[in-house]
C-alpha cells in the first residue's frame, strides 16, 4: 500500500526504509531559492526528489542515487507516476563513485543515523536495511566531504539527523568548508527533548538562523507549526 500525497503517491514496499515523518519535515522544510539543479544521497524511495520536484522550476533537474538496486527501481516508477518525471533521473550508486560535472545548487540527504552496531547487527542483518539505517557504507564525515566537492560555489546542503549526533556533525561540516546557516529543532511534544534536528548548509559563512518545533499539541494532535510545514504535502492538510 502506497503513501498517497497530495500530488504524488509513493510505493515504498522495496525499500529499506520506508516514507517517515523526518523525510517528509526535511522536504517540506528545504528552501529550494531558485534551484536549476539537485541532488538526493540516498534517495531510497525517491521521495524527497518527487517532493522538491513539486515546489521547483520546470526548468529544475533532480537526480536521486542510492546503493540499493531495488530502491533505484521503485524511485523510478515512483517519478514515472508523478507529475514531474521529465526532470526526475536516479541511478544506482554511491555518493563516493558518483560522477558530477558541474557543482549542485541543492545537495539533500536523509542520511545513515547510527554507528554501526555489531552485536545488534548479528541478530538483525539485512544488509539494506542496516546500509539504510547505519553509518555501514556511508559515515557522515565521508558524506560531509563528497557534498562539499559536489555543491557550486552559493550551493547549499539540508539533511536531517538526530539530535546526539549533532554537535559532532557540525564540526565535521565546518572541517570542510561547510557551515550551518538554518536549523530546526523538533521534539514530538512540547514536554518532550529535541530528538530530530534539521539542518541547512552553505559554503558561504553567515549567522544561523535556528527555530524550534513539536510535531504534536498538548491534546495529541498535530500542531499548528507542523500543519503549516506540511500542507502542501500531507493528504488531510
Amino acid at each position: 500500500m502506497g503513501f498517497k500525497f497530495k500530488q504524488f503517491t509513493i510505493e515504498h514496499d522495496k525499500c529499506a526504509m520506508k516514507v517517515g515523518t523526518d523525510s517528509i519535515m526535511l522536504g517540506s522544510w528545504v528552501q529550494t531559492n531558485n534551484a536549476q539543479r539537485i541532488l538526493d544521497i540516498g534517495t531510497g524511495s525517491g521521495l524527497l526528489g518527487i517532493m522538491l520536484a513539486q515546489k521547483t522550476q520546470d526548468t529544475c533537474l533532480i537526480d536521486g542515487i542510492d546503493i540499493d538496486a531495488e530502491a533505484i527501481l521503485q524511485a523510478e516508477g515512483n517519478a514515472k507516476n508523478c507529475p514531474w518525471s521529465d526532470r526526475l533521473t536516479f541511478q544506482h550508486t554511491s555518493i563516493q563513485l558518483f560522477s558530477v560535472e558541474t557543482g549542485y545548487d541543492l545537495i539533500v540527504s536523509n542520511p545513515p543515523y547510527f554507528p554501526v552496531n555489531l552485536s545488534a547487527n548479528k541478530i538483525h542483518s539485512i544488509p539494506n536495511r542496516l546500509n539504510a539505517r547505519q553509518t555501514v557504507e556511508l559515515d557522515h564525515s565521508t558524506l560531509l566531504q563528497e557534498v562539499a566537492k559536489s555543491l557550486s560555489a552559493s550551493g547549499t546542503f539540508c539533511c536531517v539527523l538526530p539530535a546526539d549526533v549533532v554537535k559532532e556533525f557540525l564540526l565535521s561540516a565546518e572541517s570542510v568548508g561547510l557551515f550551518c546557516t538554518r536549523e530546526l529543532q523538533v521534539q514530538t511534544k512540547q514536554q518532550a527533548n529535541v530528538s530530530r534536528f534539521l539542518l541547512e548548509f552553505s559554503p558561504i559563512k553567515d549567522t544561523k538562523n535556528s527555530e524550534k518545533m513539536s510535531i504534536y499539541n498538548h491534546l495529541g494532535s498535530y500542531s499548528k507549526e507542523y500543519i503549516v510545514l506540511c500542507k502542501d504535502y500531507y493528504l488531510n492538510f
